[in-house]
């Protein structure tokens, strides 16, 4: 970070206070095997430095505000959330990001836990910020250097949880924030999490959602489309293949919002796909990978629900439900659950 404050990426030294369950060679590995497969699932759009600053950059811009939205929602009812988090809990948040909002979510931990050990003048927390962006970990360990927290970053997937959680210690408060949790099959990521807690952990998550369902919800699909076919989150969704040779002009992006059906009903879900438009080839490390005119590349997904149909998938999934916070348009939701007994 220079003497202004801001990241200058790639330039970020390698941080004791990390451990490294995926390399970046494990990526590229797992990035070539996908475009051999035409498949781009949504986390390789965050790796390397590129991805880094692609992310950044969409998160900043105006016509993408959905993780803002999730933000000010977060720091709108943090007193809240904070008085049903018991004192001492470790922070693990997967896809940390630039790792912000768990910024003051732990500053609102430690005031906390102060308070209530006044004598003691110890916090008593531990903070594990996990990403799959080696830069992104080292970003969020460099952004509370000034809490009074442990901290150890983990680079890794949260596919990987076996291997991840050998390293935090219990209780925990596990965060999937940013809207991570829409990018999964929901009870892909729900069964995930609930086979990895242990009672006395808690599970914390935001979602950017659909307001409402019906004919009158057509102008916010719109909108929603609008979101996500913006010029910026396109380029974002780019980045890849362009990071390895490919021009624009070899290839097209395609969003359409379908509604699928689901174990609670229907459901909406973003399906992106990315058309090569003639013959081409990138290189990956030492790898070539050739595409010729016509072939398809199936990209990762965002589902859209209403906050009822999150609710009812915590509830087919074996959680309790101790606290959910909406906004004011029903568009963003944070959830605090634990595993039902």
């Amino acid at each position: 970070m220079n003497s202004t404050g801001r990241v200058e990426f790639g330039r970020v030294s390698e941080n004791k206070e990390k451990a490294v369950i995926t390399s970046k060679e494990e990526i590229e590995g797992r990035l070539c095997q996908c475009l051999k497969n035409h498949e781009l699932p949504d986390y390789l759009l965050y790796t390397g430095t590129g991805g880094a600053k692609n992310w950044l950059k969409l998160d900043g811009a105006e016509a993408f505000p959905v993780a803002r939205q999730l933000k000010v929602l977060l720091e709108k009812n943090l007193d809240s959330i904070v008085r049903f988090i018991p004192t001492g809990m470790s922070l693990v948040s997967v896809g940390v990001g630039n790792g912000e909002k768990e910024r003051i979510f732990l500053e609102a931990l430690v005031k906390k836990n102060l308070a209530e050990n006044e004598y003691s003048g110890k916090a008593s927390i531990r903070y594990y910020p996990i990403d799959i962006n080696s830069e992104f970990v080292d970003i969020a360990l460099e952004k509370v250097d000034n809490l009074p927290v442990e901290k150890k970053g983990i680079v890794g997937l949260i596919e990987d949880m076996a291997a991840l959680k050998i390293n935090w210690r219990r209780p925990i408060l596990f965060c999937i924030l940013g809207n991570t949790f829409c990018n999964y099959e929901p009870e892909f990521i729900l069964q995930l999490v609930h086979e990895n807690l242990e009672q006395g952990d808690l599970f914390f998550f935001d979602a950017s959602l659909l307001p409402t369902e019906g004919p009158e919800a057509q102008s916010v699909r719109r909108s929603v489309m609008g979101t996500y076919t913006s010029r910026e989150n396109i380029l974002f969704n780019m980045y890849p293949l362009l990071q390895y040779g490919m021009d624009p002009e070899d290839f097209d992006f395609e969003l359409l919002l379908a509604h699928v059906n689901s174990r609670i009903g229907g459901v909406y879900r973003t399906r992106k796909s990315l058309y090569i438009l003639k013959d081409t080839e990138l290189t990956i490390g030492e790898e070539t990978i050739g595409f010729r005119e016509g072939d398809v590349i199936r990209m990762g997904f965002t589902y859209k629900y209403t906050y009822d149909q999150v609710i009812d998938f915590l509830d087919i999934c074996g959680f309790e439900v101790l606290k959910g916070f909406l906004s004011e348009d029903r568009a963003s939701a944070i959830i605090l659950a634990k595993k039902r007994v």
